[in-house]
């Protein structure tokens, strides 16, 4: 499929409208990722760009989108220890982040805001941080296929004095066939590892961590029975591929490995580093390959992986920042008994079809400066970062 590839900076970041001083005393030295597709939150007013359920002739009502933010706020709200970086998927808009972040999470005390949406979506990808957001920017990859693909939003961090580029992701959905649609998966992947690319020569040492719904499974390869190419690769396969090693792949050809369609993956971060040096590109690492959890998504009673943490490897090297952990969460009343995630459609105590991720990290280094919320502003938003290249 040919296609058009237009990378389009613009984003909206803001900091909570708040006068005064905070002080936050953390729950613990580390600091805590979560990355969570809330499945569908919209706010009760009549855009034009929701989807039709959740409009007042479909029956979208203040009642429901408050019911909705109460629970999430419950949920999330009980996690501990609490997250301090959110990357949530399937919001409207970013006053629907205000409010969740300002009225029912304000305990996380989440100030520094980003936000984006495609021009014609229904839903975009939100990021809320304790830690102060330096610069932020969107992605977008154009299709003649499919002009609405989301936009992948990144953001640059100062985490506990260290920089760290983080990309929230919401890739294409795999309605109309995973084989069909995994090109428009392929377009946002080629964007995204572009991107990582260019950090990774001008430092291989950056960190860099990768959340969201992929809608793509980190062994969509085998999964596909190597049928065609996948967004998501495992760098082994890349390498043997490269090397010619008799591996037969009908679809491996010279312009397609020139594209570089895919962000590559390994199970941990000594050969994602070996492989990016063979490879002459960024390999990052699998978080799923560090937890025995089966998956953050039921579909039809099979689990699968399409929500992900990837890092960079220089996040598992024992310098600087280090991975301690990754776990899916079962929050409150959000699973069944089987634990799997429970559907605020399907169960009048659910919260979403997805389970919550977490990534833990904490500084090698525990002299680094804490920069989480302190000082807030009281003048408003700050205005939107508009550039393109």
């Amino acid at each position: 499929m040919g296609h058009r590839l237009l990378r389009v900076y613009l984003v909206t970041v803001f900091l909570l409208p708040v006068g005064g001083c905070t002080v936050y005393l953390a729950d613990s030295p580390e600091i805590v990722f979560l990355s969570y597709n809330i499945e569908n939150l919209f706010d009760a007013v009549d855009d034009g760009n929701e989807y039709p359920e959740f409009t007042s002739i479909g029956g979208w009502t203040e009642r429901d989108y408050q019911r909705r933010l109460q629970r999430l706020g419950e949920a999330i709200g009980s996690m501990r220890p609490a997250p301090d970086i959110l990357v949530f998927q399937e919001v409207e808009h970013q006053g629907v982040l205000a409010t969740l972040m300002d009225e029912h999470l304000v305990d996380i005390n989440a100030p520094y805001r980003a936000f984006a949406r495609g021009a014609l979506g229904s839903i975009g990808v939100g990021i809320a941080s304790r830690y102060p957001i330096v610069a932020a920017r969107t992605h977008t990859a154009w299709t003649r296929a499919d002009s609405r693909l989301r936009p992948i939003l990144e953001v640059e961090l100062d985490v506990a004095g260290q920089q760290v580029f983080l990309f929230a992701n919401h890739w294409k959905s795999k309605r109309g066939g995973a084989a069909g649609t995994e090109p428009l998966r392929r377009s946002a992947a080629r964007l995204l590892a572009a991107r990582v690319h260019e950090l990774w020569l001008n430092d291989p040492e950056t960190a860099i961590v990768v959340a969201g719904d992929f809608n793509s499974t980190p062994d969509e390869l085998f999964v596909a029975g190597n049928g065609y190419p996948t967004a998501l690769f495992p760098a082994a396969v890349m390498a043997e591929i490269v090397a010619d090693s008799g591996v037969d792949y009908w679809w491996a050809t010279d312009r397609w490995k020139n594209l570089r369609e895919n962000v590559l993956l390994a199970p941990d971060g000594e050969e994602a580093a070996s492989l990016a040096q063979v490879l002459q590109r960024p390999v990052l690492v699998n978080m799923w390959e560090h937890t025995t959890q089966p998956g953050s998504f039921s579909f039809f009673g099979r689990w699968e992986q399409i929500d992900s943490f990837f890092v960079s490897p220089s996040l598992m090297n024992g310098a600087g920042l280090d991975v301690v952990s990754f776990d899916v969460y079962c929050l409150p009343e959000g699973c069944d008994s089987e634990g799997r995630p429970r559907s605020w459609q399907d169960h009048p105590r659910g919260i979403s079809d997805h389970l919550p991720l977490v990534l833990r990290v904490a500084p090698v280094d525990s002299g680094a400066p804490d920069t989480r919320g302190g000082q807030l502003v009281d003048d408003g938003l700050l205005p939107a970062l508009v550039g393109r290249r």
